[in-house]
């Protein structure tokens, strides 16, 4: 479950709308406390086959593992260990962060390289989510979640300001998406005509930016700015979790570090307790009880 395998792309890295890394640390740290746990220095250890660390939730982990490290300008990126960590607890441990910090955040997964799941944290700490989690269509919604919310969109986030500086700063860059067949010689339902509609859109959208699509593979790139600038705008119907939407956050968002956004990261750093490969923090917050 980590990064691109066999079984396909695994992904859960947020990102915070703050420069100040030592004041991230400050506040996650009380977080952390208060909550109940004890802050230490663990020494390294071998990563078991199915790890509580990767796969477990919540209070269920001995030991919770939290790194944070420079991204895009204006952002720190967060990983942890379990994976869905700050999207536990009620409010979710990112939202009652953003709310200390006073500023915006979100977590992205991306399960098996297709659903995707977004949970979005405003200054207040007022929640917004959009996507699924895997099989499990219930989790985080309580609920199936509404129609207009099975796409991932940003809702509070606002990725102009990053999206142009990932522009100017990584020209080169490029994501890669295809377009499925179209269907409109086929009986069409009404989720059918919605997904023409969609599907038309982004060809429109395309077209605008001056994009060639590829006549045999249905192919097309663009810079990853257009992709977290269009998941404001319109969410992420037509974008492919995998070689699209999730190396444009990791780009955008990731910046210079764009590199240890990968669930690798989480493998063979924070679950082991090895040095980090990248300036910044790590904690490591233990049950008291155990």
């Amino acid at each position: 479950m980590a990064g691109s395998s066999f079984m396909g792309t695994w992904l859960n890295v947020a990102f915070i709308q703050c420069a100040d890394i030592a004041r991230v640390e400050r506040e996650l740290s009380r977080l952390l406390v208060e909550e109940g746990r004890q802050l230490m220095t663990p020494k390294p250890r071998t990563r078991e086959r199915h790890d509580r660390m990767q796969y477990g939730l919540g209070d269920e982990v001995q030991r919770w593992g939290l790194a944070g490290f420079r991204g895009a300008p204006g952002w720190t990126v967060l990983r942890t260990a379990p994976f869905e960590l700050l999207m536990q607890g009620t409010p979710p441990l990112l939202a009652r962060l953003s709310s200390r910090l006073g500023v915006p955040a979100f977590q992205y997964n991306i399960y098996d390289s297709t659903p995707e799941f977004l949970m979005e944290v405003d200054a207040g700490g007022r929640v917004e989510l959009s996507g699924f989690v895997g099989q499990d269509l219930t989790r985080y919604w309580n609920s199936e979640p509404p129609m207009d919310r099975l796409e991932t969109q940003f809702r509070i986030i606002d990725p102009s300001a990053v999206a142009a500086w990932a522009e100017s700063a990584m020209p080169e860059a490029r994501v890669t998406g295809w377009l499925y067949p179209s269907r409109a010689n086929s009986p069409l339902t009404d989720f059918d005509k919605l997904r023409e509609s969609q599907r038309a859109d982004l060809v429109r959208w395309l077209g605008q930016l001056g994009t060639r699509i590829d006549p045999e593979s249905h192919e097309w790139c663009v810079h990853p700015a257009h992709i977290v600038r269009r998941l404001a705008q319109f969410g992420s119907a037509f974008l492919p979790a995998e070689g699209c939407v999730e190396p444009a956050i990791q780009t955008v968002f990731g910046g210079p570090n764009a590199r240890h956004c990968d669930n690798l990261f989480l493998v063979e750093t924070l679950i082991p307790h090895a040095p980090m490969p990248v300036d910044g923090f790590v904690l490591y917050a233990e049950t008291s009880s155990k």
